[in-house]
């Protein structure tokens, strides 16, 4: 399909070191930790024109902080004060509406701990206006992420028959089409959102990402990965070492996040755009999480007990926040 306009005005690719004015980054933060918050702030105000903090909730509430701090930005920074936990869903949806009121011809999703390597934005703007020069619609690229925890680099993946496959970068860089992205460190056209739609907020947390992914490519959308756009982000709350016929080091998340993935995995499966290459995929990797989480990690009896609270709701098709 041919690529429509990514903007109603001029706009242009941006040359080397130039910060992005057409570009609203949005943030959803809960209970953040300062120090890094204020680092990922920091990363990304010098790259955009405004950065909008939706906050859900946060007890004591960053607003005060963030205020003193981002008077030495470079970018205006507003703080949406939510009065409950709406999730990250809802987050984004509160973030991308404010965005839109602003002007924005694209939105950058980031998580709380995200920090954007310098030019990053610019790299992922650039990446739209090649592949739309190609002929190609993408509804989101997004850049590799550096692990906070031990530094390697992640790779795109796309699903197959029973396992998700890493998509080779290469040498030389450029874009790769992928199946899906994680939502931090997504630019997204807000003339893509306009014709995909919002955020699931019934979603909550988990598969928000994998969800509008997957909904945007069945309109004919595509996804793509940009090979020499960096970050630096947490996967996980903490890594442990788990023997199972190698030493490997796994990501570990609190009990309740096990609930949501759980869950959230067989709501989806009864969406008529998740692929069958994807379900087969994604049930391989839930048996191999109930292997790991379930019977190796630290708190596994709490993660088996969240687990099967999810897959009972799942069932019974309950979506939204977890009482």
């Amino acid at each position: 399909m041919r690529a429509e306009p990514l903007a109603s005005g001029p706009v242009s690719a941006p040359t080397e070191g130039e910060y992005c004015a057409d570009v609203v980054a949005v943030v959803v933060t809960h209970n953040p930790t300062q120090n890094t918050l204020l680092t990922a702030l920091e990363s990304v105000a010098r790259q955009v024109s405004t950065v909008v903090v939706v906050d859900n909730a946060s007890k004591p509430s960053p607003q005060d902080w963030i205020g003193k701090a981002s008077v030495n930005f470079r970018a205006d920074v507003e703080v949406l004060v939510q009065a409950d936990n709406l999730g990250l869903g809802a987050g984004y949806n509160v973030g991308l509406d404010k965005a839109r009121s602003l002007g924005a011809a694209f939105v950058l999703l980031l998580d709380q701990d995200s920090e954007l390597e310098f030019g990053t934005v610019m790299k992922l703007r650039a990446a739209h206006f090649d592949l739309a020069q190609r002929g190609l619609m993408a509804a989101a690229v997004g850049p590799r992420y550096r692990d906070a925890s031990d530094a390697s680099l992640s790779q795109f993946v796309r699903a197959r028959c029973f396992r998700f496959q890493r998509v080779d970068c290469g040498e030389d860089g450029g874009t790769v089409e992928t199946d899906f992205l994680i939502s931090s460190g997504s630019l997204l056209p807000l003339v893509a959102v306009e014709a995909v739609g919002k955020m699931d907020e019934e979603l909550y947390i988990d598969h928000v990402d994998t969800e509008w992914c997957f909904r945007a490519r069945s309109l004919g959308f595509g996804i793509f990965g940009v090979c020499d756009a960096i970050m630096r982000h947490s996967l996980g709350e903490r890594r442990v070492a788990i023997w199972f016929l190698r030493w490997r080091k796994v990501p570990l998340h609190s009990p309740f996040r096990y609930y949501y993935i759980i869950r959230n995995s067989i709501l989806l499966r009864r969406r008529p755009y998740m692929p069958k290459r994807w379900r087969q995929a994604d049930l391989s990797r839930l048996f191999q999480m109930l292997f790991f989480f379930g019977l190796l990690a630290p708190n596994r009896l709490a993660n088996l007990r969240m687990m099967w609270c999810g897959l009972r709701d799942g069932m019974k098709g309950v979506a939204g926040k977890l009482n």
